[in-house]
């Protein structure tokens, strides 16, 4: 299924872009001023949604997206809008734009959803974790070496991820926040932290230890639970395949399991203000 999700992805972004950059020469080869707008209309709503995602991996301080990616959204409603409005005759026109809708409602609700295997419940003891240095993670031992009440464990999917990016430059501002408190985070991901570099630097987040992102050992036993092996975009498979699936745990300081949120869609995962709403539990 992730092969599957992968690869309508990259068909759905492809078409996308084709179908956008394909429609500026009839824009500029037609006469009526109706076709023109109609051709214009086919542009906004093909290009919509691939600009809206390509700002969003720039500038993932500025710009955040939602189940809905509502503003590519209504972006592509405007185009298909404007196409139907302007194509009296029913041309060519109408059938991408109706076309397009098709491709990003899939993308939006099916092709970046994700599957979670059967993982530790609320209550139960968050598994070690086993990282790519040979190192074993045990939340614990963790939290008794400096002395925590507790801590997150978040598992990014990958540098290449806009929302994974967000959530790195949210986490930044969060941090003093949860040391006043006396909470640790712990980042994991598929990726060694040498991937990550760029999108520190970009975000201009200092190097930190409460900021490194591990890499999970892929011999661990518990590697398949938090990782999809064939999870990462096509485009990413000469050098990355797998990408870690979006979750959020909250483990108190016994290594107890207090609260997760394992994300539906790779584009909706825990941001700083869903971990902020949680911090109580460590308290009750």
């Amino acid at each position: 299924m992730n092969k599957f999700k992968v690869f309508f992805t990259f068909f759905a972004f492809s078409w996308l872009l084709a179908c956008g950059v394909g429609a500026f020469f009839p824009l500029i080869g037609s006469a009526a001023a109706s076709e023109k707008l109609a051709w214009a209309g086919v542009i906004l709503n093909a290009l919509a949604l691939p600009v809206w995602i390509w700002l969003r991996y720039l500038y993932p301080q500025k710009f955040h997206g939602d189940i809905r990616e509502s503003n590519a959204f209504l972006a592509v409603l405007i185009g298909l809008a404007v196409a139907l409005l302007a194509d009296g005759q029913l041309g060519l026109p109408i059938y991408l734009v109706i076309a397009n809708l098709f491709v990003v409602l899939l993308y939006l609700y099916h092709f970046s959803s994700v599957a979670h295997p059967s993982l530790p419940g609320i209550n139960q003891q968050f598994p070690d974790l086993e990282e790519q240095t040979g190192e074993n993670c045990n939340i614990a031992d963790f939290c008794r070496e400096r002395e925590l009440d507790g801590a997150f464990v978040v598992f990014l999917r990958g540098s290449f991820c806009a929302d994974s990016r967000s959530q790195l430059a949210s986490f930044e501002r969060l941090l003093p926040q949860l040391q006043k408190r006396n909470i640790g985070l712990l980042l994991f991901s598929a990726q060694p932290m040498s991937s990550w570099a760029k999108a520190f630097s970009r975000l201009g987040v200092p190097a930190a230890d409460e900021l490194t992102v591990h890499q999970l050992a892929e011999s661990s036993q518990d590697y398949p639970l938090f990782v999809a092996r064939q999870g990462a975009p096509l485009l990413m498979y000469p050098w990355q395949s797998a990408a870690a699936r979006p979750s959020a745990w909250l483990v108190d300081s016994e290594g107890v399991i207090l609260w997760r949120e394992l994300a539906a869609n790779y584009r909706t995962p825990a941001r700083a203000d869903l971990l902020r709403a949680q911090w109580f539990r460590l308290v009750d």
